[in-house]
């Protein structure tokens, strides 16, 4: 990959020229690097190499590959070791696929692209059944997949029978924080299995007490805040509970003989108003203001939203009903373009409308729109 900067040598040339060149190694972190970060905030300060293309008029005209040598050589060294390692396994390893090394541009704040044109940002959601059926009719992972289509990928990452505590020993799994294109976007919606009664069947197998609760939804925080760049984060309360509903079911499929409901709704309002003061303490804990958080009660504003929100918005007493996960969208969607301003434009964002592709050429209209996206900001070319 070339990359086109001003066209003039800048040996010998002040810093504050190279910066208005952007003449750095655009290199996202790797072994060949400086170890110094350059004023425009990508991770080598070194040059990059530059080339020489002679046109068919026989003019010269100078230019610079995106990357110094160093980090050339790096990256032709992990190109020889994936050649065979696909020539040994056969297929491409998982490492091969995400290359931090052959990342793209960066810009200001730090963000780096992937390497394939065709991916988009990811919209992670995270969280227990709750988030796992959220799929399913009325369900906020398919309206997040509408709404952001053409902008942003929305991965479902949905556990059910989880609870916070196996939520973090999912986390360097599910977000390793050496990921080159981490999400924009993750939605945390933890602790209906947590709230689980005390002394009841379930409890040993998904209870999590209170003050542990708090301590695992700060650590997940804490370890989505230090992904680079960080995403914004929807921390989401667990939804009410109808605990006559929801002992009736466990006794219809056998799940257990507990004589007693092992849900209750006082219980799970404790752990969804615990929930919103971690989010609340936790806004601006980076120091920065990079790291954004916000909290969303699913829990009062269910309860509040009929009064006979039990039969309404709930399927079997505990999970959400199609009309439950409807409220729930519109909630969430509201929270994640008003709170934290994730907006997507009527612009496809991923590659051009059909309506500005040569038709004669369609190929040279996308390898432009290519050339010109993976050289671009991140955050200029997914505006949403």
């Amino acid at each position: 990959g070339f990359v086109r900067h001003a066209e003039a040598s800048f040996r010998g040339v002040s810093l504050r020229s190279r910066v208005v060149m952007d003449a750095f190694c655009r290199c996202i972190g790797c072994a060949g690097c400086s170890g110094t970060r350059n004023p425009l905030g990508g991770c080598c300060d070194k040059e990059p190499q530059r080339y020489t293309v002679k046109r068919r008029n026989g003019e010269k005209s100078d230019g610079f590959r995106k990357f110094c040598k160093p980090c050339l050589r790096v990256q032709e060294q992990q190109r020889a070791v994936g050649k065979k390692q696909v020539s040994e396994l056969g297929y491409h390893p998982r490492n091969d696929l995400i290359n931090p090394l052959s990342g793209g541009a960066h810009d200001l704040n730090g963000h780096g692209h992937d390497h394939v044109p065709g991916n988009r940002p990811r919209i992670v959601l995270f969280g227990d059944s709750i988030t796992e059926q959220s799929f399913g009719e009325g369900g906020f992972g398919g309206a997040f997949a509408d709404k952001y289509k053409r902008h942003a990928d929305v991965i479902l990452r949905g556990y059910s029978g989880y609870n916070s505590r196996d939520a973090v020993a999912l986390l360097r799994n599910v977000f390793p924080t050496n990921d080159p294109t981490p999400p924009v976007l993750v939605t945390v919606c933890f602790g209906a299995n947590d709230a689980v009664a005390e002394g009841s069947f379930m409890e040993k197998i998904q209870g999590c007490p209170l003050d542990e609760y708090q301590e695992n939804l700060n650590s997940i925080l804490e370890h989505l805040s230090k992904l680079n760049p960080p995403p914004a984060v929807l921390l989401m309360t667990p939804p009410p509970v109808n605990p006559v509903a929801w002992k009736q079911t466990c006794d219809d499929n056998n799940y257990h003989g507990d004589e007693q409901p092992d849900r209750t709704l006082n219980r799970t309002g404790a752990y969804a108003h615990a929930a919103l003061g971690v989010a609340r303490n936790f806004q601006g804990a980076d120091g920065h203001g990079l790291f954004v958080v916000h909290g969303l009660n699913l829990f009062d504003k269910l309860l509040g939203a009929a009064h006979d929100w039990s039969t309404k918005f709930l399927s079997d007493g505990l999970h959400l009903s199609p009309e439950g996960y409807r409220v729930v969208t519109k909630l969430m969607l509201n929270a994640v373009t008003q709170k934290l301003g994730l907006e997507a434009d009527a612009t496809p964002s991923d590659f051009p409308s059909f309506l500005d592709v040569d038709w004669k050429d369609p190929g040279s209209t996308i390898e432009a729109f290519v050339g010109k996206k993976m050289n671009a900001q991140r955050g200029d070319e997914f505006d949403i």
